[in-house]
């Protein structure tokens, strides 16, 4: 009998899993969440009380040994990406991990190595590739109707200057591109259909932390430039601009959409700047992590390709890289 229920596991009492991946395998109808692991049993096991989860762990390694878990979501710290799916590998365990998915594109390659030996599938967590919006916008421009694309502009900030919170730790991968630059850099890319050819970027560090807290970064697509700031002791903003040569497109809420809210993409006719004046697209509020969650499930239960793997993550974290030797160097760098 064909399966039909994908069984998940949770790694880590992270935030963005109680707050947003619990929620959504909750809700998809292909996904089944059994079991919850945190290195504080209490706190797994009251995660597990208060979404109905029947199996709660102590330890990572008991989460991994659970023969009845398909897929671990991974929200570890960034810095703990690799080692602890690599020992999730090991117990033939799929894996959705959490962006960025290491600190350097090299760090991919033994994760690689298991994924193959194992017969396991490993997929970058960036929910915002299933939002009914960007799937729109990704065909509207493939329709021709903006025209050719010019530039990709985008805004990223908000403000936590917490020196305990891991995105304000350099060792574990903290700072503004590591944290939200990944999210201009893998939107442009799926817009596109194509790799940067070179990359440019300033930055400026906390004086205390040593993470990049002011960002600023071009991507040459060749006749397209991406361009994006991305700031962690700002207000809260989020914006992408894509400048075409008929119209132009201005989502307004880009990558955190919340489940319950609909978005909006205003697409401006060239004639005038006056935002009721042009068209304002409003998309029904849609669960982005769900979305995620039930696409995974659907392609383990099919056994189809997954539709970003292990060598798009690596092609994103490639550019994350050049990016960082840009502002070490304070010039182009080729990718």
């Amino acid at each position: 009998m064909k399966k039909k229920i994908i069984n998940w596991g949770i790694l880590s009492s992270a935030k963005i899993a109680w707050e947003h991946v619990i929620p959504a395998i909750l809700k998809s109808k292909n996904s089944k969440l059994v079991a919850i692991a945190s290195r504080n049993t209490l706190r797994a096991k009251k995660l597990a009380q208060k979404f109905k989860i029947d199996k709660s762990y102590g330890s990572y390694q008991e989460l991994y040994k659970d023969q009845e878990i398909d897929v671990i979501y991974n929200p570890l710290p960034n810095h703990l990406h690799i080692k602890s799916s690599i020992e999730a590998c090991k117990n033939k365990k799929n894996i959705l991990l959490e962006k960025p998915i290491s600190l350097k594109a090299t760090d991919i390659d033994p994760l690689m190595k298991y994924a193959s030996e194992n017969k396991v599938v490993i997929k970058e967590a960036f929910m915002v590739r299933h939002h009914p919006q960007w799937q729109w916008v990704k065909k509207y421009i493939k329709s021709g109707k903006l025209g050719s694309i010019s530039s990709i502009s985008t805004v990223f900030s908000y403000n936590n200057k917490n020196p305990k919170n891991i995105r304000n730790i350099k060792k574990f991968g903290g700072g503004a591109i590591y944290d939200i630059g990944c999210y201009p850099t893998v939107i442009s890319r799926f817009l596109l259909d194509k790799e940067p050819k070179r990359v440019v970027g300033l930055a400026k560090n906390d004086k205390k932390f040593k993470t990049d807290i002011l960002s600023s970064v071009v991507l040459d697509f060749g006749e397209i430039y991406s361009s994006f700031i991305v700031a962690t002791q700002s207000t809260f903003s989020q914006q992408v601009t894509i400048l075409g040569t008929k119209k132009t497109l201005i989502l307004e809420n880009p990558f955190n959409a919340i489940a319950t809210k609909p978005t909006i993409v205003v697409i401006y006719n060239g004639k005038s700047i006056y935002r009721k004046e042009n068209t304002i697209k409003v998309f029904p509020a849609a669960d982005q992590y769900e979305h995620q969650v039930t696409k995974f499930s659907n392609e383990l239960l099919n056994k189809t390709k997954a539709d970003y793997d292990l060598i798009d993550a690596k092609k994103n974290m490639k550019v994350l890289d050049a990016i960082f030797v840009s502002i070490k160097k304070n010039k182009w760098i080729k990718i």
